[in-house]
């Protein structure tokens, strides 16, 4: 089973890890990093228990998140990281009357031979030129993502006024767009090819503890219509055969989904209250602590939006492979660590994973970023190769916070533009406001002391940050 979480990151406490300022010789340890409080003028005097959560010392309001211990709500909104002061979500984002995806094109003949759709094009008027894009509505949705393919009572209803399916239409449309984005199907290639895959030379240890022969692959730079076709192919007929669930995932430590199934019918399970927040009107901020001016509903509900949008394609990853290749284990990408192809998708998409900082419901104050494989000690992880320590990345993770219009611009006509205009550099979140910290890894016991690449255990940073690890560049 194949899962997209948050995989318990918690400020990095599970690794020991400490405030870079304390590791320069400030007296403040661990313990004491975890009462730290935020600037008063952002909390109510209960505001260190929140929606249920006990208030013991490691489960405090933020988790023990570095962003939310080290950097006042206050500050995060008035950067721009909480509430938005508008919403706007353009209907026919990312297909504008100038510009409308290849991919889209390829697959909507496909269905207007089929008879599902009478037409490739909206009809021109006058009216809609400004508003509506080129593309017909029908086609905005991948195959994969369409209403037959979701198992849910709410859908029954087959009226075009179904409001269930209209809430949840601009996440499917977003995922559509991430899935057939131009600089992320040279990954697919990649992955789907296996006979250009090589194989990883291992110890019997290892082999024995990830369960078999593994092997890597990376991506095709730019790839041939050909194989860009059998791409767009693969992914089509995967909407034949796929299903979508929701679940109650509740105590399931933030996991978003998993994909389950074999060749014939994977399907993927998505966190149902992801679906209520944005489908049955549930409030996002339910667990939000008091504080002024407050996490706006509107706001937390797009950070939802947009984040189940991204859990979906990432599923889709492991299925596709499924489809394919079932039983086999997934393949690494290139030297990475971790064999996990809907992370990796991510690492690649957006330069980093873009997730909740804690375990609330909806998301109520930030996305935050960092760079995947994140680090981890377990050292019977059948997913990967060896510790932390020995694949020879630095002691000094950072977190940042993910600006709002950041998140915004996914859904208007210009921000598609852009990409087109720009490239994939538009998919890049900012890294303006964040924080590092230094964390204390070890070898694995079974692993000899021999670094894989540049013994770095307090490196040099350019970041800038201060005595407590925040790096401000606003």
């Amino acid at each position: 089973m194949d899962s997209k979480r948050n995989n318990d990151r918690g400020g990095l406490s599970a690794l020991d890890a400490e405030i870079l300022g304390s590791a320069a010789g400030s007296d403040t340890d661990m313990e004491e990093a975890e009462d730290m409080e935020l600037d008063d003028s952002s909390l109510s005097s209960d505001a260190s228990v929140n929606g249920g959560k006990s208030g013991n010392a490691r489960n405090q309001w933020h988790e023990n998140n570095p962003l939310l211990r080290e950097i006042s709500l206050n500050k995060l909104d008035d950067y721009g990281y909480v509430n938005l002061e508008t919403i706007c979500v353009d209907k026919a984002f990312g297909y504008s009357r100038r510009r409308m995806l290849e991919a889209a094109r390829w697959r909507a003949k496909l269905d207007v031979a089929k008879g599902l759709c009478y037409s490739i094009e909206e009809p021109f008027t006058l009216e809609k030129k400004s508003k509506v894009g080129k593309l017909h509505e029908f086609h905005r949705i991948h195959p994969i993502f369409r209403r037959d393919n979701w198992n849910s009572t709410d859908l029954l209803c087959t009226t075009t006024t179904n409001e269930y399916w209209e809430r949840l239409k601009p996440v499917l449309q977003l995922a559509t767009l991430l899935l057939e984005s131009e600089h992320m199907i040279g990954y697919i290639v990649g992955m789907l090819d296996v006979p250009s895959h090589k194989k990883i030379s291992i110890t019997a240890k290892t082999l024995k503890r990830l369960g078999g022969e593994v092997y890597w692959f990376e991506r095709k730079h730019n790839p041939s219509q050909v194989e860009r076709q059998k791409v767009w192919k693969d992914l089509y007929e995967l909407g034949n055969k796929i299903m979508w669930t929701e679940k109650d995932m509740t105590g399931d430590k933030q996991v978003h989904g998993y994909t389950t199934g074999d060749k014939k019918s994977p399907e993927i399970v998505l966190d149902e209250e992801h679906i209520n927040i944005i489908c049955r009107e549930v409030s996002p901020v339910q667990d939000a602590i008091d504080w002024t001016p407050g996490s706006d509903e509107e706001s937390a509900r797009l950070r939802v939006k947009f984040n189940l949008a991204t859990t979906m394609v990432h599923e889709v990853m492991h299925a596709l492979w499924r489809c394919r290749y079932f039983p086999h284990a997934e393949p690494y990408y290139r030297d990475t660590r971790h064999a996990e192809l809907g992370f990796q998708w991510e690492q690649l998409m957006y330069s980093g994973v873009i997730e909740g900082p804690t375990t609330d419901r909806g998301f109520p104050y930030i996305l935050s970023t960092y760079q995947w494989p994140e680090p981890e000690d377990e050292e019977d992880n059948r997913g990967a190769l060896m510790s932390h320590k020995k694949w020879g990345s630095g002691n000094v993770p950072r977190e940042y916070a993910v600006e709002m219009s950041f998140i915004q611009n996914f859904f208007t006509l210009d921000f598609w533009d852009e990409v087109d205009r720009y490239g994939s550099s538009n998919f890049f979140p900012l890294k303006r406001l964040g924080v590092r910290t230094l964390g204390k890894f070890e070898y694995w016991k079974s692993e000899s002391p021999t670094i894989r690449g540049p013994a770095d255990p307090t490196p040099q940073s350019p970041d800038d940050a201060d005595e407590r690890g925040i790096i401000n560049r606003h």
